[in-house]
């Protein structure tokens, strides 16, 4: 039997897939050709399914620690004595200090079905929430403040540029079918520009490659928008009707000039004067962003430099054209009934998650699709905080890094094990996950799992909805899809309003109603209104940057025997000249460390990326974030990532 599904990770895919189903066991995995974005393309994480679910570190039965927190050590127990104990964990707490109590929801999946915490939490006497990101808020708000809206063009209109230009996203790892597109528009005729920190491995698509210095990339940006402004090579009409701020916008670019550029960014100036008349001379031209250039110190302002870039030149709301970060296709999947939040709460930051949980108090954690040891950053100050707790409690399918900490394990059901709707973040379609097999062992979704400890404690768990197709059903009319069940299990589903070209009709929802060179929002936030390079003092040992596996998702799909294998031999890239200059050889064992930690890995020499970087995969076997400090972009609360201060020395 065939049944049609969706993968739910938090990546840009939302692949469709089919799966075949044997005896009650999902036995294939293949890619649904009817999504135009994804056309059957699936990667090897959507492969590696049949592991993931059935694998030998895939959780059946609730774990209770039996040794020292972090070592791992737990035994098998039946799942009421877990929940009974979880719930009067909790409860004691409730009853005492309130806020003691914190609660940690990752993104281990990108559906509508996990948000039924809200429902449990917010009966509670108080709670402590974690708030701040890890992923793409600067960029988010960066977007909104300039257009309004996160949304761009359909995918597939890729095809219709004759200028793509791939600004810090390497979508031969992240975002492979986004490929599909870019390589047709290319058999057409379009050029293709790369900027990129390395000569990453989307460059054998590109016809130019320009690798400007970690963290200068809006210095860059405005170099081209002065360039375009001086030589009167942009969109005057546009720019005139359809945006606001131009002239502030305008005083402030005058800085940066094309030998300024050149010396913050290392890229000559031969090569911004080429790219800028590329995007002035060849349309429709496109602007694709990642998510990695704004996890800097300046990645907000960055975002929004970049993003301003078609609108300076008028190639947004035409065919072909736009800026592309994020899709956040209207309308949006909701919960009907969700309670709103209680009073008594109060916030962490997640940058500073081990240290606020000591000077706060927490004595009791609960935590939720998420690893925040191996994700989050200052790993080492969160390890030893989760040691000091009174009582810590997971919700994983396996024991995870943070889960060899917790006093007790709920084993969660696992992805085709539940019913679920969904949206991409990059594609519109609207989705359903299908419940196509039977939970594991005790394992169990989240909705019955906080329907089982609100029983427990006494609260309502009838408002806890439960995880069935009648939840799908009130989602989808809740959020006003005009679809039903037998819709979505047809295949991927595009709402009637759906328009494969954003901003057609000039409509943008700033408060100017136009596009913001200078942004109102954030002026009144109190922020820069136009982007505005503040230089820094990183001048000391080698700029860290970490990057995306193509195998993994953050920490998710290590414990498959197949990517182990290749994970669990941790390196580094470091450029050649810079490796003789310290005595390193390729694949020698190195020390990366600052003074936040240390970690080893294996030298991969090359002249891909720039001298002074040292750029380093996640989602390898290391505690990389032991190196990243606390600390959050200029907008959005994201956290810095890149740019990070570090040395490297040869292992003893």
């Amino acid at each position: 039997m065939k049944i049609k599904s969706v993968c739910p990770r938090d990546c840009y895919g939302g692949c469709s897939l089919i799966l075949e189903i044997t005896d009650g066991r999902i036995t294939k995995v293949e890619g649904d050709k009817e999504n135009r974005a994804t056309e059957g393309i699936i990667c090897r994480k959507g492969i590696e399914y049949i592991s993931r679910n059935y694998g030998k570190n895939r959780l059946k039965k609730a774990l209770k620690r039996v040794g020292e927190k972090g070592k791992g050590e737990f035994k098998e127990i039946d799942i009421e004595e877990a929940l009974n104990e979880v719930a009067k964990r909790i409860k004691e707490v409730q009853e005492k200090e309130p806020l003691s109590f914190l609660f940690y929801k990752g993104a281990g999946e990108i559906g509508t079905a996990s948000k039924v915490y809200n429902n449990f939490i917010n009966q509670l006497n108080g709670y402590t929430y974690v708030y701040g990101d890890l992923c793409s808020a600067a960029g988010l708000e960066a977007v909104k403040a300039t257009y309004g809206s996160v949304e761009h063009n359909a995918p597939w209109d890729l095809e219709n540029a004759n200028l793509i230009v791939i600004w810090g996203k390497n979508p031969a790892n992240t975002n492979i079918q986004e490929l599909i597109h870019i390589k047709r528009a290319r058999e057409k005729g379009a050029k293709v520009v790369l900027i990129d920190i390395r000569k990453s491995e989307t460059a054998k698509y590109a016809d130019l490659v320009i690798n400007p210095e970690v963290g200068t990339d809006l210095v860059l940006a405005m170099a081209i928008h002065n360039y375009l402004i001086e030589n009167k090579k942009y969109d005057v009409d546009f720019v005139e009707n359809f945006t606001y701020g131009f002239d502030e916008f305008k005083a402030e670019a005058k800085r940066y000039t094309l030998d300024y550029a050149e010396r913050i960014t290392k890229v000559s100036k031969e090569d911004i004067v080429y790219i800028a008349d590329m995007m002035a001379s060849i349309k429709p031209f496109t602007l694709i962003c990642g998510f990695g250039i704004q996890r800097q110190a300046q990645g907000g302002q960055t975002v929004r430099a970049i993003s301003l870039l078609p609108a300076l030149l008028g190639s947004v709301g035409v065919v072909g054209g736009g800026f592309r970060y994020s899709n956040h296709t209207r309308p949006r999947l909701n919960i009907p009934k969700m309670l709103k939040p209680i009073k008594n709460i109060r916030g962490i930051n997640v940058v500073n998650m081990g240290q606020e949980i000591k000077e706060k108090g927490i004595k009791c954690m609960l935590i939720q699709a998420a690893n925040p040891v191996v994700s989050n950053p200052n790993s080492r100050a969160l390890r030893e905080a989760l040691k000091e707790l009174d009582f810590l409690v997971c919700i994983d399918t396996v024991v995870s890094e943070t889960a060899k900490y917790a006093d007790i394990i709920l084993p969660a059901a696992s992805t085709f094990e539940y019913y679920d709707v969904l949206r991409s973040y990059w594609h519109p379609y609207v989705m359903l996950h299908e419940k196509v097999i039977e939970p594991l062992g005790d394992s169990m979704h989240e909705s019955r799992i906080y329907r089982e400890l609100a029983k427990r404690m006494e609260l309502n768990e009838e408002k806890i909805p439960e995880n069935n197709l009648e939840f799908i059903e009130s989602v989808l009319k809740y959020s006003k899809i005009n679809a039903t069940i037998e819709d979505l299990r047809k295949g991927p589903y595009l709402t009637d309003d759906y328009s494969e070209v954003v901003y057609r009709d000039r409509i943008f929802k700033t408060p100017s109603g136009k596009i913001e060179f200078k942004s109102i929002l954030l002026e009144e936030q109190g922020f820069d209104g136009v982007p505005k390079y503040k230089e820094n003092n990183l001048n000391n040992g080698f700029k860290l940057i970490s990057i995306h596996n193509r195998d993994v998702i953050n920490s998710q799909y290590l414990n498959i025997p197949s990517i182990q294998d290749k994970l669990y031999n941790p390196y580094a890239y470091i450029n050649i000249d810079d490796a003789k200059e310290i005595n390193i050889e390729d694949g020698e064992k190195i020390r990366v460390f600052n003074d936040n930690g240390s970690v080893e890995l294996n030298a991969k020499l090359t002249y891909d990326i720039r001298r002074g970087h040292v750029i380093v995969p996640f989602g390898q076997d290391i505690d990389l974030n032991s190196l990243i400090k606390g600390k959050n972009t200029d907008i959005g609360l994201c956290t810095v990532f890149h740019n990070i201060e570090v040395n490297i020395e040869k292992a003893k």
